[in-house]
């Protein structure tokens, strides 16, 4: 008799916890079940959520202890009872995201087939990774294939953990494309003659934040008409404390919004700015900023740059350089013919990420993996699946 195929994400970050993991493992868990899978998502428990998600589809094991890593907040938890949640679920196969990471690595000792995603890069592995060949040589072992989110982040997997190419998937971080293009703006974010730039993202080390504070100073000698809007978690005192008497009225701080409120906040925005500085292997606010039809300004992470296709999609800087950071926002200010053809052909760009095309995929892994007596999909979209 056939049968729906189970899948459990493991993922070390879900909400309340916000950035690119999270927002990978609610889409692909949303999308999974759209596909007609069966599914749960197992994670540390970070705390009550306001985010629309089944209780009974979300494990949580573990309080998180939150680590500075890579220029992150990472956080750290130990699922003990992992073991007795796996019997209780049996499943068919295991998606885990990041598997180096401890809460990841632990679900790797258990005999189920597993997809595991890397998002991770690195300029500079560190001691961790030059002391890892041990942990590596189990994640090689017991995974049955690997997702790399990009090339740049691939040429981690292959170089670092070393597993081998023909075990190897490049399959892209995805959008909810209509989510982020039908959204409306904010009537409390916008003002009559105002200019806003937004960044979306942690407030953490390497995504720049300080750089876009110190850069805007800059802008507003030139646009007086313009607000900086900040919308992310995190560092909030250490980062407000850049603020200037010529800035601090016009700049903004969200940090109490849900997923599903993130696209009117995009849309609300003239112009995006994601100044990461390094350890960037896709870029999934860069997507949602293309879908929602904005023009971006980017830093020159190495996923970054692989997405915008090396400034193609969007302007590229040193963010570090703060006065070009300031003159790549005010030449797209003054320059509307350009910023329109940028956030043009972005959202064209965007369309192929959408998350119905990155499951296909997934999905196809998954039966690929298995190659049992499944339910099979019958939806409007099987054939992205299948075949048409």
């Amino acid at each position: 008799m056939k049968r729906k195929i189970k899948v459990g994400i493991v993922s070390p970050y879900f909400f309340p916890h916000y950035g690119g993991v999270t927002t990978y493992v609610y889409n692909q868990y949303i999308w999974l079940k759209r596909f007609g899978f069966d599914v749960k998502i197992i994670s540390p428990d970070f705390g009550s959520s306001k985010e629309n998600i089944s209780s009974e589809d979300h494990i949580k094991l573990g309080k998180p202890l939150s680590v500075l890593s890579n220029g992150s907040l990472s956080y750290i938890a130990i699922p003990v009872r992992a073991k007795e949640v796996l019997e209780r679920e049996k499943f068919d196969l295991l998606h885990i995201h990041e598997p180096y990471h401890p809460f990841s690595f632990w679900f790797l000792r258990y005999d189920i087939p597993s997809v595991a995603t890397f998002h991770i890069f690195r300029e500079d592995t560190g001691i961790a990774f030059s002391l890892g060949e041990p942990f590596f040589k189990f994640i090689r072992k017991n995974i049955t294939f690997a997702i790399a989110v990009s090339r740049t982040a691939s040429l981690m997997v292959e170089e670092f953990f070393r597993i081998p190419s023909e075990k190897i998937k490049i399959i892209p971080n995805g959008v909810d494309f209509n989510f982020f293009s039908n959204a409306v703006p904010y009537d409390f974010l916008r003002w009559d003659g105002i200019f806003n730039i937004l960044f979306v993202g942690r407030l953490e080390p390497r995504k720049g934040v300080k750089h876009l504070i110190r850069a805007y100073r800059l802008v507003k000698r030139v646009l007086h008409n313009s607000k900086l809007i900040i919308a992310g978690r995190g560092l909030l005192t250490y980062y407000a404390s850049f603020l200037t008497e010529d800035i601090q009225e016009d700049v903004i701080f969200l940090t109490d919004f849900t997923y599903q409120e993130l696209p009117r906040i995009y849309k609300s925005a003239d112009i995006c700015v994601f100044p990461s500085t390094r350890g960037e292997s896709f870029g999934i606010v860069l997507l949602e900023a293309m879908s929602a039809g904005k023009p971006i300004v980017s830093g020159n992470a190495a996923g970054y740059v692989e997405l915008l296709r090396g400034g193609e999609y969007g302007e590229i800087v040193d963010p570090k350089d703060e006065d070009s950071l300031a003159r790549a926002i005010i030449k797209l200010y003054f320059d509307k013919e350009k910023r329109e053809e940028i956030a043009r052909k972005g959202y064209e760009y965007a369309k192929q990420f959408d998350w119905q095309n990155i499951i296909a995929k997934i999905a196809r892994l998954y039966l690929e993996i298995l190659k049992g007596s499944y339910e099979i999909y019958q939806g409007e979209n099987a054939n992205l699946i299948y075949g048409s």
